[in-house]
C-alpha cells in the first residue's frame, strides 16, 4: 500500500511540475526522477578505476585524514575539506544519508615539541588548534562533517594492538609493537609497490624490525610527553597509522564507503590502514574507495607546516571569503597539483560579482524552472567530481541570465552563500 502511495504521489508531483514550468516531459528537469538515476563516480586509487560511490547499507560513511593539529590549517587542508564537503552536499542534495567525518591527529612529536616551546601541555597545544580549526571549517561554511580526535580512541588503540599481535600480524621489537607486512599478501596493491621496492621505501627506521617496510604501530621506546600505559603493552603511544584505524574501527567498526586525503598519504599511512582493516574485519575490501586530492604547491614545494610556506585559510577569509577561496580551488580538478597563484585568486572576485548579480536580478516566472543545464552540470559532478567543467557551466550560465533555477542549484552544490 505504501509503495502504491508512493508511486501516486510522484506522479502528482511530476504533473505538477510539469505545468508549474510550462514544459513537457521531454525537457522538465524532475528533480525526483534524478534521485532515482543518482550516480557518482569517483576515482578509486585502488583499482584504478572511477568506481561508484555506492552505500552497503544505505547510508554513506566516508573517513577523511585531517590535518595535525600544533599550527593554524592551510590552503592545502581547505583544498581536500571543501573538495569532501562538495562531493557530500551533491550526494545529500540527491536524497542520500551521508555519515562524514573527518580525523583529527593530537597526538604527535610535533606538538609536544610545541608545547615545550611555549612551556605548555600537549593537550593546551592540540586543543588550542582544534578549536582554531573548527573556527576556519565554519568560516569556509563547511557543514557535512563532523569531527573525530585520535585521543578520544586510545583505548581502541590498545585493543586492536592486542588482536593484531593475537593474530600473528604484529610483533614486538626494542620495545616497540610493528605490522608484520610480509604476512599481508595484499600489501603494496595500494601504492601499486612490488615488495622489492616496498623494502627499498624504508619506513619507521629501527632496529630489530624483521622488514624495512614494517610499520610501527605502537611507539614504547620514545619519549616525547605524551605516553599512555597498557598492562600487556606496556607505556607508549599508539603511532600516526595505528590512531587513524582506531577511529575507523570504533566508528564504523572497520567497514566503511570512502576514504580520502591527500595524495602523499597512499604511502605508507593508507596503505597500513588499509592492512590493518584487513587484518582485523578479515575483509579483503573493507573500503569501497580510496580517493586523494592533489597538493597545493606554492614556489616549487607542496604547502606544508614544516616547510614553512603556509597561507593560512583565516589569512585568506580575511581578504577574499569563503566563496571566492571555494571558486578559485573548485577551477581546478581535484587530483591535479594546484600551483597557488595570487593573480589567479583574484579574478575569481569578478566571477563573485558575476554569479551575484545575476541571483540578484529581477525573476520573472520563466526563470524558475530547472532545464537540461542541470543535467549537464550534475553529468560533470558524476564523473569523477569535474568541478573545472562544472564551474565553467555555472559561470557561463551566470553570465546569460535566463535560467535562474539551474544556477541557484549549481551555487548550492558548490556552497556559496549569497
Amino acid at each position: 500500500m505504501n509503495g502504491w502511495i508512493l508511486a501516486f504521489d510522484r506522479l502528482i508531483i511530476s504533473q505538477y511540475l510539469n505545468y508549474r514550468c510550462g514544459r513537457g516531459d521531454s525537457t522538465l528537469y524532475n528533480e525526483i526522477e534524478a534521485n532515482d538515476r543518482l550516480i557518482l563516480r569517483i576515482f578509486n586509487t585502488l583499482s584504478g578505476l572511477k568506481d561508484m560511490a555506492t552505500p552497503r547499507d544505505g547510508v554513506l560513511k566516508m573517513l577523511i585524514c585531517g590535518p595535525t593539529v600544533y599550527d593554524f590549517s592551510h590552503l592545502g587542508h581547505a583544498r581536500i575539506l571543501l573538495f569532501y564537503d562538495l562531493v557530500a552536499r551533491y550526494l545529500m542534495s540527491n536524497g542520500m544519508r551521508i555519515i562524514g567525518v573527518l580525523n583529527i591527529t593530537d597526538i604527535d612529536p610535533k606538538i609536544s615539541s610545541r608545547a615545550k616551546e611555549e612551556r605548555s601541555s600537549a593537550a593546551d597545544i592540540s586543543n588550542r588548534f582544534i578549536n582554531e580549526l573548527l573556527s576556519d571549517i565554519r568560516s569556509l561554511g563547511i557543514n557535512t562533517l563532523s569531527i573525530a580526535k585520535t585521543s578520544d580512541y586510545i583505548e581502541t588503540s590498545k585493543k586492536i594492538v592486542l588482536e593484531i599481535l593475537s593474530k600473528k600480524r604484529g610483533y614486538f621489537a626494542n620495545g616497540n609493537i610493528y605490522l608484520d607486512t610480509s604476512s599481508i599478501d595484499s600489501y603494496g596493491k595500494l601504492s601499486r609497490l612490488s615488495r622489492q621496492e616496498l623494502v627499498n621505501r624504508r619506513v619507521d627506521i629501527a632496529p630489530g624490525k624483521k622488514t624495512p617496510s614494517d610499520i610501527l604501530l605502537w611507539n614504547g621506546s620514545d619519549d616525547f610527553g605524551q605516553k599512555y600505559y597498557d598492562s600487556s603493552l606496556g607505556e607508549g603511544i599508539p603511532w600516526w597509522h595505528m590512531q587513524d584505524s582506531s577511529v575507523a574501527m570504533s566508528i564504523f567498526n572497520g567497514i566503511y564507503d570512502i576514504h580520502g586525503g591527500a595524495t602523499e598519504l597512499v604511502y605508507p599511512h593508507h596503505e597500513s590502514i588499509l592492512a590493518q582493516l584487513q587484518t582485523l574485519t578479515s575483509v579483503q575490501n573493507p573500503v569501497q574507495i580510496w580517493n586523494h586530492v592533489g597538493l597545493v604547491n606554492i614556489n616549487g614545494k607542496k604547502m606544508s607546516k614544516s616547510f614553512g610556506n603556509i597561507i593560512r585559510i583565516r589569512d585568506l577569509l580575511k581578504k577574499y571569503g569563503s566563496n571566492i577561496i571555494r571558486l578559485y580551488l573548485f577551477s581546478k580538478h581535484y587530483r591535479q597539483p594546484l600551483v597557488f597563484s595570487q593573480s589567479e585568486l583574484d579574478k575569481f572576485y569578478s566571477t563573485d560579482e558575476t554569479i551575484a548579480s545575476a541571483l540578484w536580478q529581477n525573476v520573472d516566472t520563466k526563470n524558475l524552472c530547472r532545464t537540461r543545464l542541470t543535467n549537464e552540470f550534475t553529468s560533470y559532478i558524476e564523473n569523477d567530481v569535474n568541478t573545472s567543467a562544472a564551474l565553467e557551466l555555472m559561470i557561463e550560465t551566470a553570465r546569460k541570465r535566463e535560467y535562474i533555477a539551474d544556477l541557484r542549484y549549481m551555487v548550492r552544490i558548490f556552497g556559496l552563500v549569497y
